[in-house]
């Protein structure tokens, strides 16, 4: 079967990302027998499909004028085509000249949901500012809270335009995989609103590159809660995370922290806590099945992709409770809810560190039943498996 993936993405051939999601994909789909393609953007307008190499076959380097054109499509007569575009309206020609050629589209959105103000005032309007101060980063403090304000309340605003246009969109779409569980039930709950029925959502996590991030038997855990991030991102929210380490290792002294990414202080202001500075995939691999906990903060994710990768590594991951991705990632490895009394990621610190302490948690079950949900090639058949026609050769 012929597979096609596109993102809008320009890249070049040194960039290829084939450790996220749609590359992890394309590999995946061609390790079980298909002919899958990923369909990108070249960043050197010299580069074209015939470019000698390890990426072969793998690669259509494709001008962002031809994945509009239908007959485009036609050439590469796809039998499925998995699209990267996030829902977003402004890709909707890039739609309709799919579907001039195939039926059979998927689109992934790597979206929390949290698409309008239909999915709850308070929370779109803070994720909007929160989204705006994040992308205003760098700005004066004065100005990009005043600047955050103005465009959330904009956006509450203009939810009748955006439900317009998102209608629309989705009307485009006969299959939109999300990537948690809880992203699912917002996204229904949208459609519903919208009236949109002709759009099956379905939930499939992003894959992870399981053959770096693995627990193997003869790995030893330490009393570790390692965090990772863009840390210069208002998103990641720096400060909370220092507040619930400070407060964690004052109360557990036998254990140590370690923060790792870009966008961090030289030093670090916390006792047994230590920062450094992002490090390659086969080095955060090897701290993760390290470590006990991986610890986020962040004001919203989509997914989190480093929390998918210490799963399969063996450890729990904790993170704020307003997360779609928190209740998802708890349940490999605990059988209940976050109690009532770990409110606080200090608080879920402490208790997940007695839960380690008590033997309750083994590495090797996590990361077993980690590896069922993000493995390539796991996440490649259950793509073919929501399709009735291809069901059958997933």
């Amino acid at each position: 079967m012929k597979i096609l993936l596109y993102t809008d993405l320009t890249v070049g051939p040194a960039e290829l990302f084939w450790h996220r999601d749609l590359g992890l994909l394309t590999q995946a789909f061609r390790e079980l027998g298909h002919e899958a393609s990923l369909a990108i953007h070249p960043s050197d307008t010299g580069t074209d499909s015939s470019m000698p190499g390890s990426l072969g076959e793998s690669v259509l380097w494709v001008s962002k004028q031809d994945v509009r054109d239908s007959s485009w499509w036609r050439r590469q007569n796809p039998d499925l085509v998995i699209l990267g575009l996030w829902t977003r309206p402004k890709y909707d020609s890039v739609r309709r000249a799919v579907l001039r050629v195939t039926p059979n589209l998927i689109e992934r959105a790597d979206s929390d949901g949290m698409r309008t103000a239909s999915c709850g005032l308070k929370p779109y309007a803070r994720r909007r500012f929160d989204y705006c101060r994040d992308l205003t980063a760098g700005w004066s403090p004065l100005i990009s809270p005043f600047v955050s304000f103005l465009y959330s309340a904009t956006s509450v605003l203009a939810t009748p335009w955006l439900e317009h246009r998102l209608a629309r969109t989705l009307s485009l779409i006969p299959r939109l995989v999300v990537e948690t569980p809880g992203a699912a039930d917002l996204w229904h709950a949208l459609s519903l609103h919208l009236r949109v029925s002709s759009c099956p959502i379905q939930q499939i996590a992003h894959p992870v590159q399981t053959s770096l991030f693995q627990f193997q038997p003869n790995d030893r855990k330490s009393n570790r809660v390692v965090a990772v991030g863009r840390w210069g991102s208002y998103q990641k929210n720096l400060p909370a995370l220092l507040t619930a380490l400070r407060e964690f290792l004052r109360q557990f002294p036998d254990w140590e922290a370690e923060v790792v990414g870009a966008g961090l202080p030289d030093r670090s202001p916390i006792d047994r806590c230590q920062f450094t500075p992002a490090v390659p995939p086969h080095e955060l691999a090897q701290c993760f099945r390290s470590s006990k906990i991986l610890l986020f903060s962040s004001r919203y994710e989509s997914f989190l992709l480093a929390g998918a990768e210490a799963l399969t590594a063996g450890c729990s991951v904790l993170g704020p409770v307003s997360s779609v991705s928190t209740d998802y990632f708890r349940s490999f490895f605990a059988d209940h809810p976050i109690p009532e009394n770990a409110s606080s990621l200090a608080g879920s610190l402490g208790l997940e560190s007695k839960a380690w302490a008590m033997g309750r948690r083994d590495p090797a079950k996590i990361s077993f039943h980690a590896l069922r949900e993000f493995s390539p090639i796991a996440v490649a058949q259950r793509f073919l498996a929501g399709m009735p026609a291809f069901a059958s050769l997933s």
